[in-house]
């Protein structure tokens, strides 16, 4: 057997074996001295056994290969040292040698320094003179037989979690859709994103993203069944494929695939809770949540012969089910319904239109005031961006904010609205005569991470002239959830310049309490969904208990959403010092903030033509 990749050459194996087809063509008979000394010359390993395998002969190379001497090889069973899954294959490729036909193939033999494969082609030789048996010719093929498992595994392996890549799961689940018999099954499918992973690469690096995805792979592995494969797809994508045994059911096949629609549901689930659990990074518990989409293929509808398309179209519902889990608000799984191919249709139309909406001036700002709810005075407001599209009209801040934080138009829309924001308020400012309002403006998780958030701030401070103080940044419990260290640091220099940062949605996050103290804020926005149950005893004693920390904080607290002059009521009992929502005024354009703040201060004979005076004052400055 030839232990380098050059063998066998000269007089070695090649030249043996074109010698032995001449001798056994018959071009003249050999005596055992000669043929042993032509097998001495070979590299290849030679032996000769009966058809039984029992060793007559064998060349000096087998020490090489198994580590003993020839003659310790004599008298000896071949099958001692052929591993036994081959041990069928090389008696048939003997047997098929004494026939006459042409016999080789690769096979396994145990060694001294473990498992080898050998290439082996037998000879039958019993007839020739000095030889006297069946020829084995083999030759060591481990090393390329390593290299083409190592292609091979490459091809259908993820490099960065040892996961089945995208190629290879098409191909097992077109094999299993088109199976027949007992191989056939009904199929399921998990599509799991990563919400947050580009906020862990932007923010903390991408070893620390490889870390993530290697943890969440780590974490699924264990969900899966005796069938079942987990594969990743991409980036931040994987997969759950869920191979089913066909149970028959006597109601028909609706209600079978409708368990199988269950059991899928109940896969993503408790893949959404393993991939939500902290991850250790740079010394801190980082939280990634991930969107799942579910969509599934019951045998019965399978077992066409296009297995590729069945698989296409299982990722395309996937898909399509996991955008809707996205644009519902991340952190779940929705399961596809033909319904959902239209409005992944529009939503990819709402994308494209959308990334071109500032440039053309689509995108406007809108205003809610809050008011001091011990003396009902306008003392800030809350921009809003609103979008009017040509053709759809007024598209809701609920449908195009998703889609604006899912594509990256949020980093444009935001720096719009900021730059807007400041230079109303100096407009306000002229129109008014009032320069103690401040402006709040939103920021989401995508800008949270954006590298140039705090430049930005300051230079369009700078460019408006106005004071930091007069700016409010509102971010989410979301917005910071994914890196709580890395946004408090960002919120900090904001802050170190003067500008303030309010805590929006309060109350809705899951950890709100236990890492309020940490961050560096000024503002405390208390959800609406507090205020809509002040009539009850315990909702209005959380209030409460919320206004009271904030305070013990020396923290501003607002209340949102008040709508009546009962949920006002309660919130100025419970201690909130400021209030915003449709009781006091709705989001409105600039020129409806300017008539509303003059209303306050005149006499309302007077205050239309006051306002309209400062307004043309204003805009001709």
């Amino acid at each position: 057997m030839s232990t380098g990749p050059g063998a066998p050459g000269g007089v070695g194996g090649a030249w043996l074996r074109h010698r032995q087809r001449r001798l056994l063509r018959g071009a003249g008979a050999v005596s055992g001295a000669v043929y042993e000394a032509l097998a001495r010359e070979a590299t290849d390993v030679v032996l000769v056994t009966d058809v039984a395998g029992v060793v007559r002969f064998a060349s000096p190379a087998v020490v090489r290969a198994l580590g003993v001497r020839p003659e310790d090889l004599l008298g000896r069973d071949c099958f001692d040292w052929i591993d036994p899954r081959d041990a069928p294959a090389v008696r048939a490729r003997i047997a098929g040698a004494v026939a006459g036909s042409t016999a080789a193939g690769e096979h396994r033999i145990r060694t001294s320094t473990g498992t080898r494969w050998v290439e082996v082609r037998f000879s039958d030789a019993r007839a020739v003179p000095g030889v006297g048996g069946v020829v084995w010719n083999c030759r060591d093929v481990t090393r390329a037989r390593e290299q083409a498992d190592a292609l091979r595994a490459a091809a259908h392996t993820d490099a960065l979690t040892g996961l089945t890549n995208r190629r290879r799961l098409v191909q097992l689940v077109a094999e299993a859709a088109t199976a027949a018999g007992p191989l056939r099954r009904d199929l399921g499918l998990v599509l799991l994103n990563l919400d947050g992973l580009k906020l862990v690469n932007d923010s903390l690096g991408h070893r620390c993203g490889d870390e993530v995805v290697r943890t969440a792979a780590r974490r699924l592995r264990p969900l899966l069944g005796p069938a079942d494969v987990l594969a990743r797809l991409d980036g931040d994508e994987f997969v759950l494929l869920h191979r089913a045994e066909v149970q028959e059911d006597p109601e028909g096949p609706e209600p079978a695939a409708e368990r199988l629609r269950r059991e899928v549901e109940r896969l993503a689930a408790r893949a959404l809770r393993e991939v939500a659990r902290p991850v250790e990074l740079q010394g801190r518990p980082t939280v990634v949540t991930a969107s799942a989409g579910t969509a599934v293929a019951p045998a019965a509808a399978t077992g066409t012969p296009d297995g590729e398309e069945v698989a296409s179209g299982l990722l395309r519902e996937a898909d399509v089910a996991l955008r809707e889990a996205k644009q519902r608000g991340g952190a779940r799984a929705v399961a596809f319904r033909p319904g959902l191919r239209e409005a992944a249709s529009q939503r990819e139309a709402l994308a494209a239109d959308l990334r071109s909406a500032v440039e053309r001036g689509q995108v406007r700002v809108e205003y809610q005031p809050q008011v001091d709810l011990a003396t009902g005075r306008v003392v800030g407001l809350e921009a809003l961006a609103r979008w009017h599209h040509p053709a759809r009209g007024l598209v809701p801040p609920g449908v195009f904010v998703p889609v604006a934080e899912e594509t990256g138009s949020v980093l444009d829309i935001g720096r719009h609205v900021l730059a807007r924001a400041l230079r109303d308020l100096r407009h306000l400012d002229a129109a008014t005569g009032r320069t103690d309002l401040e402006v709040g403006v939103n920021v989401s998780g995508r800008q949270l991470a954006d590298p140039s958030l705090v430049e930005t701030v300051l230079e369009q401070l700078r460019a408006s002239g106005t004071a930091p103080h007069r700016l409010v940044l509102e971010v989410t419990e979301s917005a910071l959830v994914t890196d709580l260290d890395a946004g408090s640091d960002v919120l900090r220099r904001l802050r170190e310049q003067g500008v303030r940062v309010a805590l929006d949605d309060f109350g809705t996050g899951w950890s709100s309490l236990s890492y309020l103290r940490r961050l560096p804020v000024d503002v405390l926005k208390i959800d609406k969904s507090f205020v809509d149950d002040h009539g009850d005893r315990a909702a209005v004693a959380l209030l409460g208990g919320i206004a009271s920390l904030s305070s013990a904080l020396d923290l501003l607290t607002v209340a949102e959403g008040v709508e009546d002059e009962a949920a006002a009521a309660a919130v100025r009992a419970a201690g909130c010092g400021w209030g915003q929502g449709y009781l006091w005024a709705r989001p409105m354009p600039l020129e409806r903030v300017v008539e509303h703040l003059l209303a306050e201060d005149a006499p309302a004979s007077a205050a239309g033509a006051g306002a309209q005076n400062r307004l043309e004052r204003t805009t001709t400055a």
